[in-house]
């Protein structure tokens, strides 16, 4: 995918319920700012954002209860590869697992999701490459105002068979 992108999701790679990264080759100034991609909204969903120049994921469990890792540092201005990596604990549906946030191949963050949302975030809100369209993912930041100030060149994911839940 790329920035100015926005999909709706069941037409987005299925991310839930199994092990997946997504991987980002950005580009940024001095205190990078904004969303490099969400998905979904303010009841359910997860984001990788920037914020004073620091490196975040937040995971958003039905609006109820959120995870959120992030790097102590903030990202020097140039190109960076950042890479977020979600490792499903076992396979089933809803189950959590060990998330881990990376920039340019060195591990930034690591933490513990506990559960996930098993089949569907949001039955209006899909994903958005460089803004969180409509309600937030994550208080971090302003609903209509976290446009990522930086340049995303390219978001890879990847839902590699590793743990999947079986269907």
């Amino acid at each position: 995918v790329y920035e100015g992108m926005s999909v709706a999701e069941n037409a987005f790679i299925n991310l839930k319920s199994r092990s997946y990264s997504i991987t980002a080759d950005i580009e940024t100034g001095t205190n990078a700012n904004g969303v490099i991609i969400a998905q979904a909204g303010k009841f359910g969903g997860w984001t990788i954002f920037t914020k004073g120049g620091r490196l975040f994921h937040e995971y958003n469990y039905f609006g109820l209860e959120r995870t959120k890792i992030g790097s102590a540092k903030p990202l020097s201005p140039g190109k960076h590869t950042i890479k977020y990596i979600f490792d499903i604990a076992e396979a089933k549906p809803g189950a959590g697992g060990k998330c881990t946030l990376y920039v340019d191949d060195q591990i930034v963050a690591e933490g513990q999701i506990p559960k996930t949302q098993p089949y569907l975030y949001s039955a209006d809100e899909g994903v958005d490459v460089g803004t969180d369209g409509e309600t937030n993912v994550s208080n971090d930041y302003k609903e209509g105002d976290n446009k990522f100030n930086g340049k995303i060149n390219k978001i890879t994911m990847d839902n590699a068979p590793k743990k999947l839940a079986s269907r």
